[in-house]
């Protein structure tokens, strides 16, 4: 899929502004930003039910070969049945109704006595997994999943994890999927696109600071000098793979104070350090402290790469 100028407007808000981007249709691609940074407006219009304001998508994948799973989902007043029964014959799949139905609540943790419940008897959390499997079980080509761990517990995102799985390597199914679970999420994409204020940068922005004069001020006497090339900008991000810990001093490392540690991606780990009044965030290899533990409250060097800078605005 190519995408191309791609810009959303609502009232006087510019949503999406994508100039230029290439996904592959048949990964797992995660699809990574904050609330409004134009996740779900770029998966509605992607599979059509949206209309940019500029902008093409040049895409492999028919629109009818498309299915996406909305955030809040919403079933039709009918019982379950009816549910997967209106989708399937909409698809020209009614006569599979059997296998379908049956592989596709069995994914998601459920048993076809579901079929018979109506609608308002179901928890959000069933409501959820009803409505996925309704997509699971049209194994569209394209598959669009807008936060599909909204709703739902541990065990059940580990099926729905499962399930992505399966239907990649039974169907050959692609997903494009948006999430604010980045743990859930980074362990089954193969691929990453973030998103920040309708725009893909090429790295996600957890580091954002405001800058003046070409220096970042943490507060407490410390600050930072930019590179020379961002002295216009006066916000800024960081790169969170291009800074380099140390637990002892180096030439050139500045000295934090280790808040938290968390796993997060396949093999990664995401560190926080405090940095003055301020948190700098840094993803390292979990192996790389292997032999020496990262442990809270305990002094922290890091360095960060000159590179590893982005003006925003």
């Amino acid at each position: 899929m190519r995408i191309e100028n791609l810009t959303q407007i609502y009232g006087l808000n510019l949503a999406l502004d994508v100039k230029n981007l290439e996904i592959d249709e048949s990964a797992i691609t995660a699809l990574m930003g904050n609330n409004g940074s134009g996740k779900s407006t770029l998966l509605r219009i992607i599979c059509g039910i949206e209309k940019p304001k500029t902008g093409s998508i040049i895409s492999h994948t028919p629109k009818d070969k498309m299915s996406i799973l909305l955030p809040e989902p919403v079933l039709l007043k009918r019982d379950v049945g009816k549910n997967f029964k209106f989708a399937l014959k909409n698809s020209g799949f009614e006569r599979e109704f059997s296998a379908r139905v049956g592989e596709a609540l069995e994914l998601v943790g459920l048993d076809e006595s579901f079929l018979k419940k109506d609608y308002y008897a179901l928890s959000s959390g069933q409501t959820q997994r009803v409505a996925f499997a309704i997509v699971l079980a049209l194994r569209s080509k394209l598959i669009l999943l807008d936060e599909p761990t909204n709703s739902v517990d541990l065990s059940t995102a580990k099926l729905f994890s499962k399930a992505i799985e399966y239907m990649k390597e039974q169907y050959k199914c692609g997903f494009i999927i948006a999430s604010h679970d980045e743990k859930w999420l980074s362990a089954i994409a193969s691929n990453s696109i973030f998103l920040y204020n309708g725009v893909v940068n090429k790295f996600e922005l957890k580091n954002i600071f405001n800058a003046k004069d070409s220096f970042i001020n943490f507060g407490q006497n410390l600050s930072l000098k930019t590179p020379l090339n961002l002295a216009k900008f006066e916000q800024v991000a960081i790169d969170l793979s291009k800074i380099n810990l140390s637990k002892t001093h180096k030439n050139g490392y500045l000295k934090g104070i280790l808040h938290s540690v968390s796993m997060i991606y396949k093999d990664d780990l995401l560190v926080k350090i405090k940095f003055g009044d301020y948190l700098i965030k840094a993803v390292v290899d979990k192996n790389e402290f292997k032999n020496s533990p990262l442990i809270t409250a305990d002094e922290i060097y890091f360095s960060i790469k000159d590179d590893a800078f982005l003006g925003l605005k």
